[in-house]
C-alpha cells in the first residue's frame, strides 16, 4: 500500500488527486519530522516531548481521515498543524526575557510553505485561511513566548547539535515543500 495515494478514489479529478497526494506527502513527512526529532528532544527535554510526538500522532490521524474520505479536513489541518506545534514547542522553550531561537524561527518560515502546497489559486478561501493563521502565528509568538513557559534551560539548545540539526530541517523542509510544488502536476488540471 502507498500512503501517498491514500484517499485517492477514481472518481476523484486530477486535480484533487494532486492536492490528496501532496497532503499525503507532506503529512508523512510531518510524521517522519516528529518521529526522529522526539527522539531528540525526550534526550535533552523530556517535559516537551509531547509537541513532537503530536505532530507523529496528528500526521498519522491526518494520513487517516484522508483513506476514510475526510479529504478537506485533513488538507486544511495538514496545512498549519506542523507550524502550531513548532509554535508552542519555541513558546514552551524560551524563558522570560530570552530572545527567540532563530533556528526554530527559520523552520516556522519554512513551515509557512505548506498552505502553498495544499492549495492551488483556485481555493482562495481555504488558502487564505491557512495562511492568516500560519502568518498570525508567526506575528504573535512573542506573545505566545510570554504566555507558555516550561523551566527549562535553552542553553543546550542554542548551543548543541540540536540548534544545527534544527537549522538542517528548516532547510530540508524548504527544499522538499519548494519540489513538492515544483512537481505538482493538479495545477494544469485546474479549470
Amino acid at each position: 500500500m502507498n500512503l501517498f495515494h491514500l484517499g485517492i478514489k477514481d472518481d476523484v479529478t486530477p486535480y484533487m488527486k494532486g492536492k490528496i497526494k501532496l497532503t499525503n506527502q507532506v503529512s508523512t513527512m510531518c510524521a517522519f519530522i516528529g518521529f526522529f526529532y522526539s527522539f531528540f528532544v525526550y534526550a535533552h527535554y523530556p517535559e516537551l516531548v509531547v509537541y513532537p510526538a503530536s505532530l507523529f500522532v496528528i500526521s498519522s490521524i491526518l494520513l487517516v481521515l484522508t483513506k476514510f474520505g475526510f479529504v478537506s479536513t485533513a488538507r486544511f489541518l495538514a496545512s498549519f498543524e506542523m507550524l502550531v506545534l513548532a509554535s508552542l514547542f519555541h513558546a514552551s522553550i524560551i524563558q522570560s526575557g530570552d530572545s527567540v531561537l532563530v533556528s526554530f524561527f527559520c523552520s516556522m518560515l519554512a513551515m509557512t510553505l505548506i498552505p502553498w502546497v495544499l492549495f492551488g489559486m483556485q481555493e482562495k478561501k481555504e488558502l487564505i485561511t491557512s495562511l492568516a493563521i500560519c502568518y498570525g502565528l508567526l506575528l504573535f509568538q512573542g506573545v505566545l513566548n510570554k504566555q507558555i513557559e516550561v523551566p527549562v534551560d535553552v542553553t543546550f539548545f542554542r548551543e548543541s547539535y540540536l540548534d544545527i540539526m534544527t537549522y538542517a530541517f528548516a532547510i530540508a523542509i524548504a527544499i522538499v515543500l519548494m519540489v513538492m510544488m515544483k512537481q505538482d502536476k493538479s495545477e494544469q488540471y485546474a479549470s
